[in-house]
């Protein structure tokens, strides 16, 4: 299997079907590759949000994903599309202070 650093990147415009005008609004929100947005299709809700980005129906928003999907190679593509183990990152905040008691 590939490792998330060994995966190369396939520029947007190069992908069959996605237009200027989609590529320009992906990269309003910083995605710019076929990988970033297979990544983002693994994810609960990506393909809504690739729905929204683009102003295009759900089904339209599939078929772009697929062909993002196509283009990235078979290992690569199982990589992206695994869930990221973030259990080595913090959410920002601190877990709350217990007195000696060990309560909150």
């Amino acid at each position: 299997m590939a490792r998330r650093s060994d995966i190369s990147e396939t520029p947007l415009d190069l992908v069959d079907g996605w237009t200027a005008d989609y590529v320009s609004k992906m990269n309003e929100v910083w995605i710019t590759t076929a990988e970033q947005v297979v990544a983002l299709g693994a994810t609960d809700g990506g393909v809504r949000a690739i729905s929204e980005q683009l102003r295009i129906e759900s089904d339209a928003a599939r078929k772009l994903l697929d062909a993002a999907r196509a283009s990235v190679p078979v290992a690569a593509r199982d990589e992206l599309e695994q869930p990221a183990d973030t259990s080595d990152f913090g959410l920002g905040v601190l877990p709350p202070r217990t007195d000696d008691n060990g309560d909150s």
